[in-house]
């Protein structure tokens, strides 16, 4: 396989996380509202929206080779705003800590990957 084919696969596997993620995040949009942050508040459900479609679209435009470095960093954006509210680790002790730094390390390896794209479009 050539490099060009694989960098298309990749993005077209990594816009699909996200799209997942928005579409199951869209379905389940009442109950995502009654998420508390780490810090004991909802999110609005307008910040939720806009969240959630970031994902989507990002998602897609990764699928579909379109406007790719911008919806790269807005995925990027969404993963430094999400995971200090949702996950912030330094918030917990013992086991409580340990998905909080799982899926700490999972948005920052996203947002490397991210980088990766916009690397490859640049």
């Amino acid at each position: 396989m050539t490099a060009t084919t694989l960098v298309l696969i990749g993005r077209v596997v990594f816009g699909a996380f996200f799209l997942i993620a928005g579409i199951r995040n869209f379905r389940h949009f009442g109950e995502r509202l009654e998420i508390l942050t780490n810090y004991g508040w909802k999110l609005p459900a307008p910040i939720m929206a806009v969240g959630f479609a970031v994902q989507l679209l990002g998602g897609l435009a990764l699928i579909f080779g379109i406007w790719t470095v911008p919806a790269a960093v807005a995925l990027i954006l969404f993963l430094v705003a999400a995971t200090p509210l949702y996950h912030n680790l330094f918030m917990f002790q013992g086991k409580e800590r340990d998905p909080h730094l799982y899926l700490t390390l999972v948005n920052i390896t996203l947002a490397a990957g991210l980088l990766l794209v916009i690397a490859d479009a640049s």
